[in-house]
């Protein structure tokens, strides 16, 4: 917090002095008056370590017995003019005891309320001086009780706030500690200068956030150091370092967020917020890896600054919630020394600064006990601490051990250039009569992960009409509507009706079966192992995948409970997510060889979940060669967002509930705080994006079916 002001007064020295006609001009001396906030938050939580100790109260005062006491509870600040108030709700008794019983003559209950004037001590102690007292009731009316109850309010309670302390020291130690770090060798003796000169003036003003106090810092002379400009490409090696950078935040995300959820006891909106800015991180962490210089010379920093106030928020408002407990002070003075750290960061153009991986180790150690693993570890592993924090089951995976090796397929047709999106071959075990081609060619719009640095957005077309069909068109055999039935705790998931389950183009005429759909799932998922669509086996494929995503949708509805208005919808939202996504593909052949499906950015499989987005949640490999874990994890994802996104604001209109698909799906692919995307003014490559999955949306709701070979064709095409 101290550095953050401090660093944007010096940046903004520098920028003027960098901007003067001549560059080598020498910046003269300066005194700078630099504006601290201490958080009323922060306040509160220290006066409750000090004074608030028996249990969160605080004893003000005790009698002969129990009939005599004085205590107050819950303490909070906030401005008040000029001055500072403090509210704590306050009891007090002045009974008699007699026999087991108390008879009481006073007794009060109610807020006791202190305005005051903060100083500063000697030895950097922030401290207050109680300018007026007043007693009131639960609606703030004031309050009248005996002249000694008040006396004894009075007496035993100014000065304890008196008395209490707000140290400084830690937060300048930790400032100049973060700064000396930071220099680099050319600067480190004008930044010592600087820091030597640090006071604090004894004036204290109250802010509407916390109370403000004011630092001298004397700047010495310097010469510009001029700013290097970005470079037009990387290098391989900074493109490594890039995303070891990038890593190490991720990886330093995920620790404290760790450390604060565990905290959190029953804060289930603390939860939800935390997992919103770890998915929205990650998803802007995936962009950046696809084009690094796309957010300028330093995009990195944006990321950090961007996602550490983030952070800061959510923290404050769990911590006005109480629900952070005696850990509050401790994640806000992390939060604190993380405004230093990287407003360090954001004086690099002026001092050359970086932040390090020590720097957030440092930071790290701040919050999470020493465990003896470093907090920057990064991998892709599961991990059962976030999955358990983040309530994330294990998803649905085929019977029998993982086959993760590549097979060599015998094929004629297959590509010589190892180009198998494009034209791709069936597997020798495939055998099917060659089927018609389906309706719904998806265009030349791709597909949300399938532009990368390649694409440019000149390829993109600015509107995609709807889909119509023509007459090539295949409807559905039986294109009625998804019937759905409610599955309660007691309904046996062997007592529901095949039609009821089954795809909307089964045939209607046969009789109703009962049916198991996880030995449903499992059946499709062995007859869907390694199989490539090809010409030849193209309907039977594309009714195999309608089934496996029908009958994972109907397990996800009933596993979750998905609100009954919505389980049509999602169901629509499955299958359009899949064809958006990978066309209804899990498998490819590449170089004669059958592998699963990525794209440049690392989405994977049929719901193409992104590795670098879901690590830790979920099986990598499963992810890439189980196309029932992965076709169960990308729909647990959508059931996720679809109850978080249905409440927010914004999310779809009721005269058109089929805008929360939209609003899903842009979650899906965007990170949560993405879902209202649609509604914006969105660039050229997100319209075109969030425009084809609502065409394919819509498509999916008129019952015209996927033509996989086409669709196929053009994803490959965009990547």
């Amino acid at each position: 917090m101290i550095l953050l002001l401090v660093i944007s007064t010096l940046t903004r020295a520098r920028a003027q002095s960098a901007a003067s006609p001549v560059a080598s001009a020498v910046a003269p001396e300066q005194t700078l008056r630099i504006p601290l906030d201490v958080d009323y938050l922060a306040l509160s939580a220290a006066l409750k370590q000090q004074l608030y100790t028996d249990h969160g109260r605080a004893p003000l005062w005790n009698g002969s017995d129990r009939c005599q006491y004085l205590y107050a509870q819950n303490p909070r600040f906030s401005r008040a003019g000029d001055n500072v108030k403090l509210e704590t709700d306050g009891s007090l008794m002045l009974g008699v005891m007699v026999g087991d019983n108390c008879v009481s003559p006073i007794a009060w209950s109610g807020i006791i309320q202190i305005i005051s004037a903060p100083y500063i001590a000697p030895n950097l102690q922030l401290k207050f001086h109680v300018a007026d007292i007043n007693l009131l009731d639960k609606n703030h009316e004031k309050t009248l009780i005996a002249g000694k109850g008040f006396d004894l309010v009075k007496d035993h309670f100014i000065p304890q706030i008196e008395a209490f302390t707000f140290d400084l020291t830690p937060a300048f130690q930790q400032f100049e500690e973060l700064v000396k770090a930071g220099a680099p060798p050319e600067v480190a003796e004008r930044v010592t200068q600087t820091l030597a000169s640090l006071r604090a003036e004894p004036q204290l003003l109250a802010a509407d956030d916390g109370v403000r106090a004011t630092l001298d810092l004397t700047m010495p002379a310097f010469a510009p150091i001029p700013t290097p400009s970005a470079p037009a490409q990387l290098t391989p090696q900074e493109v490594a370092g890039f995303q070891e950078k990038l890593d190490q935040w991720d990886a330093f995300l995920v620790f404290a967020i760790k450390q604060m959820g565990d905290s959190s006891g029953t804060d289930a909106q603390l939860r939800t917020d935390l997992l919103g800015l770890l998915l929205d991180s990650r998803h802007r962490l995936v962009e950046a890896l696809a084009n690094p210089l796309a957010g300028g010379p330093d995009p990195i920093r944006l990321l950090f600054l961007d996602e550490w106030q983030r952070l800061g928020e959510i923290i404050r408002a769990a911590s006005r919630r109480g629900t952070l407990g005696n850990q509050a002070l401790q994640f806000l003075s992390f939060m604190s020394a993380g405004d230093a750290l990287f407003a360090l960061d954001q004086a690099a153009p002026a001092l050359g600064m970086k932040i390090s991986a020590d720097d957030l180790r440092r930071l790290a150690h701040m919050i999470g006990p020493p465990t003896g693993k470093d907090p920057l570890a990064y991998g892709f592993e599961e991990d059962p601490e976030l999955r358990k924090m983040f309530r994330v089951k294990e998803p649905l995976s085929s019977e029998g051990p993982l086959d993760t090796e590549s097979n060599t397929v015998e094929t004629p047709s297959a590509s010589a250039t190892g180009s198998s999106v494009l034209t791709p071959s069936a597997p020798a075990t495939a055998a099917a009569p060659p089927a018609a081609a389906a309706a719904i060619s998806p265009g030349a719009i791709p597909t949300p992960h399938a532009v990368g640095p390649g694409l440019s957005e000149m390829d993109l077309p600015n509107e995609v009409a709807p889909p119509a069909a023509s007459a090539t068109a295949v409807p559905a055999a039986t294109p009625t509507p998804f019937a759905i039935i409610r599955i309660t705790p007691s309904t046996s998931m062997w007592e529901v009706p095949l039609r009821l389950l089954a795809p909307a183009d089964a045939d209607a005429g046969e009789p109703p079966e009962k049916v198991d759909p996880i030995a449903k799932l499992q059946e499709l998922a062995k007859k869907l192992k390694r199989t490539v669509v090809s010409q030849s086996n193209a309907a039977e494929y594309r009714g195999n995948y309608d089934a496996l995503l029908h009958y994972g949708a109907q397990h996800e509805i009933a596993d979750e409970d998905i609100d009954y208005r919505f389980r049509e919808l999602y169901l629509r939202t499955v299958k359009a997510t899949a064809w958006q996504e990978s066309c209804w593909r899990q498998f490819v052949l590449d170089r004669n060889r059958v592998t699963y499906l990525e794209s440049s950015t690392h989405d994977i499989g049929l719901m193409q979940v992104n590795k670098y987005v879901w690590r830790g949640f979920y099986n990598i490999q499963r992810l890439q060669w189980d196309v029932l874990y992965n076709a169960s994890a990308g729909m647990q994802i959508l059931a996720r967002l679809l109850d978080d996104t249905e409440t927010k604001r914004g999310a779809f209109t009721p005269a058109k509930p089929d805008e929360l698909a939209r609003s899903v799906y842009a979650a899906y692919n965007g990170g949560p705080d993405a879902y209202r995307r649609w509604r914006t003014h969105e660039s050229k490559l997100t319209r075109a994006i969030d425009t084809a999955f609502w065409d394919k949306y819509r498509a999916v709701l008129r019952g015209q079916q996927i033509d996989i070979l086409s669709c196929a064709a053009d994803w490959g095409s965009t990547h």
